[in-house]
């Protein structure tokens, strides 16, 4: 643990002081060379840190590309929160925000229903997106090649009614295209169903899904269209007050 913690106030160090020497580093933190420079060559070998010709450090585009990501999520909370308690209040069930993060949707933020039988998923909480309804939503956005990759990896199920087979899952992703949502019906956890779309721009890059999640035995198949509908609207309510959106 205190390697990392070295690791992490050394990357800290780079970035205030950036091009930063290994001495001036070493004395800054108040650390001995040999540690700082340890660090140095781990956060370079992980990819956060590079160093010149002249022995100068920085840090890497990867290190703004995960700041990056955490002050649009932190944005989009912000922008998307009214319209999520609106969708909770109109539904009465938990609404969920995910964004991507590769091959897989985060959590970042959840209104819960007020019913005691619910569903729950912590916030952080990451999915595949071949389970379920929000990484559906987001994965009816890639482009061939990209989907082709994919679904070249293997697919685990979450549940024994996740959708693995490839060419299943594309006919899938067809509907949920021409529909503006995604449906899971028990494919991410027994129980529960869920209705997503997509927050983008028309033409842009996907930034984020929107879902309702409930369990089944409250939310029947007679409700995935009208709520296929309202959070479709609202995800373009929420990508309407992102001018700046990717």
């Amino acid at each position: 643990m205190q390697s990392v913690l070295n690791a992490l106030r050394v990357l800290e160090e780079v970035a205030d002081r950036q091009p930063a020497g290994l001495s001036g580093l070493a004395r800054g933190l108040g650390m001995p060379k040999s540690t700082v420079q340890r660090c140095l060559l781990t956060l370079e070998e992980a990819g956060w840190a590079r160093v010149d010709s002249a022995g100068q450090w920085e840090v890497t585009s990867r290190a703004f590309s995960v700041g990056a990501k955490v002050a649009n999520s932190a944005h989009l909370r912000d922008l998307a929160v009214p319209v999520l308690n609106e969708l909770q209040a109109a539904t009465g069930e938990t609404i969920h925000l995910m964004i991507p993060d590769g091959y897989e949707m985060v959590l970042v933020e959840r209104i819960d229903s007020a019913h005691q039988l619910r569903t729950v998923h912590p916030l952080g909480g990451r999915t595949a997106l071949h389970c379920g309804a929000n990484g559906k939503s987001y994965l009816a956005t890639f482009s061939d090649d990209d989907l082709d990759q994919y679904l070249g990896r293997p697919l685990a199920a979450a549940t024994p009614r996740t959708l693995t087979d490839p060419e299943r899952l594309r006919e899938e992703l067809e509907r949920v295209r021409d529909n503006g949502y995604a449906m899971a019906d028990e494919e991410l956890a027994e129980g529960a169903v869920a209705i997503a779309a997509v927050i983008r721009h028309p033409g842009r890059t996907p930034v984020a899904t929107l879902s309702i999640s409930a369990p089944k035995a409250r939310v029947g198949a007679e409700l995935f269209e009208p709520y296929g509908h309202l959070v479709r609207e609202a995800a373009q309510k929420i990508a309407a007050q992102l001018p700046l959106a990717r």
